[in-house]
Parts: C-alpha cells; sequence; structure tokens
C-alpha cells in the first residue's frame, strides 16, 4: 500500500484556495479517493510531515526558478542544486521577493526554466508578471519545501535530486503540473477551469481519466460533483492520479537526460508521462 497525496497549490494571502486530494494505491493497481478538500498551507506542511511511508506527493508548483534569476538572487555564488535556491529564497520576506523579480524583469524579461521552454510551452515562467498567482506561489511552495527539508532531511526525495533514502522509507516529492498531465493524456487541459464548455470539458476529464492514466479510479464517482464545481478540487485529483502513475512506474515519465539534469537539479522539473 503507498500513500498518494495530489496538491492543487496557492500562494494566495488568503491562504484559502490550496486544495489536497488524498489517496491510498493498493497492490492491485487501484487509486482508492479518500477525500479532496481545501487545506492551510501551514496544515499542509505537518500532513506531510506526518503521512505514512511509502507515499508520492505531486505537487503544481515550481520546485526552482530560473537559473539567471537564481543568479540574480545570489550573484557571489550560484546555488548548484534546488535547496542551495530553497535557502537563499526562504531567507528573504514574500515582498522582497516580488521586488526582486521586478527589478530582475525590467533587465532580462520573463525566461522560463529550461525544461518548461523546451517540453512544455503551455505553462507560465515562475517570474510571470501578467498572471499574478505564479510568483506568490512559487515563493511559498518553496518556502514549504525548504521547512521540510531543513526539519526532516532524510524523510524526503525530491527528483531529479539525487536518491539517499531506501524507497520504502521516503515521501517523494513530485513537481507535476495537472495541465501538463491532462496534455499528455490525450485529455482537456485548456479551457476546464472557465468558460462556456468548461463543464462538458471537466465531465470528458473524469470520464476518460481512468483509461487514459492506466490508474483504475474504483470510486472516483464519490468526487465527481465536486471535482465538477471546483477545478481546484479537479486539479487535486488529477494530480493525485499522476503520483500514483509515478508509484506503479516512474520510467513512464520524461526524465532529464544526462545534459539536462545539471539544469534541472537547480531550477526543477515538471514531471509527465513520456509521448507515446
Amino acid at each position: 500500500m503507498t500513500t498518494i497525496i495530489g496538491v492543487d497549490f496557492s500562494g494566495a494571502r488568503s491562504d484559502k484556495n490550496t486544495w489536497v486530494a488524498r489517496a491510498r494505491l493498493g497492490n492491485d493497481g487501484s487509486l482508492v479517493l479518500e477525500s479532496a478538500q481545501s487545506i492551510r498551507r501551514d496544515d499542509l506542511y505537518h500532513l506531510l510531515a506526518h503521512i505514512p511511508v511509502p507515499a508520492v506527493v505531486a505537487l503544481d508548483f515550481p520546485f526552482g526558478v530560473p537559473a539567471q534569476f537564481a543568479s540574480f538572487l545570489s550573484p557571489r555564488r550560484l546555488p548548484s542544486d534546488m535547496p542551495g535556491i530553497w535557502e537563499i529564497i526562504a531567507s528573504i520576506t514574500v515582498d522582497e521577493f516580488i521586488r526582486e523579480r521586478n527589478r530582475f524583469v525590467m533587465q532580462h524579461g520573463e525566461p522560463k526554466r529550461a525544461g518548461d521552454q523546451k517540453y512544455h510551452p503551455e505553462s507560465y515562467s515562475p517570474l510571470h508578471t501578467v498572471n499574478p498567482n505564479m510568483l506568490p506561489m512559487t515563493y511559498q511552495g518553496i518556502r514549504l519545501l525548504r521547512r521540510w527539508h531543513e526539519e526532516q532531511p532524510y524523510r524526503w526525495w525530491v527528483p531529479p535530486l539525487q536518491f539517499a533514502t531506501p524507497d520504502d522509507a521516503a515521501v517523494t516529492l513530485l513537481e507535476l503540473m495537472p495541465g501538463a498531465l491532462l496534455k499528455s493524456l490525450g485529455l482537456p487541459y485548456k479551457g476546464y477551469k472557465r468558460g462556456r464548455d468548461s463543464i462538458n470539458r471537466r465531465r470528458g476529464i473524469l470520464d476518460n481519466l481512468a483509461a487514459t492514466s492506466g490508474v483504475m479510479l474504483p470510486n472516483l464517482e464519490s468526487l465527481r460533483a465536486d471535482c465538477m464545481a471546483n477545478d481546484d478540487c479537479l486539479d487535486s485529483v488529477v494530480a493525485a492520479v499522476g503520483a500514483a502513475m509515478w508509484s506503479q512506474n516512474p520510467d513512464r515519465f520524461r526524465h532529464p537526460a544526462d545534459d539536462e539534469l545539471p539544469d534541472a537539479q537547480l531550477e526543477g522539473w515538471i514531471y509527465v508521462p513520456k509521448p507515446d
């Protein structure tokens, strides 16, 4: 039995819009969904600090920032990996982080991370200025990663960092973008959050999620009404399915190639299945 968590994360100051789906992946490959509900970020921290292992958690915020911005924040010494940039970002306030982003963007624009630029045209830069959610989501998410890493360093595996913990004693923290996962599965990945056809698109996702993912979802119907009514709920369930797919077969996902690994270990990497 593997603990599965899917998180639709929000960095909003109101701290009201993060959703978490909890589930159990059985030895027969079926994912039993236990709940999907909104959660405060501090409660999310404590939830993951105490869930039973082994566990896979899919989180939909950037685990790092573009290398150029990391160098801008730390001009004397560029961090070599994500924990290095987590430490720098956790040492400043959100307002300072926004101010530094603004200074950087004025000089250099809004670069994407290397993996996003190459594989995920639908993604935003973590430094995006038009979407007001990206920067606080990145900042608050990275602060959580730093806290988990600092307080329980041997509990976590954050791909593509080196795996230093026995498989059955770890919580895998996976950066996963629900829209990118849906796209990889051939499901609607645009227009399902709002718009005239959003309800039909959500219905299409729910009707086909099990078949396209290869994950059996015996009680998905118990959350259908909530997912139809709330796109944050749906995203948390989609993230949970992605976490279950990883638990069943990580090789199904696109991993950084050798020449992509240094950037991915610093900037983060969105994990979705490879094209067939």
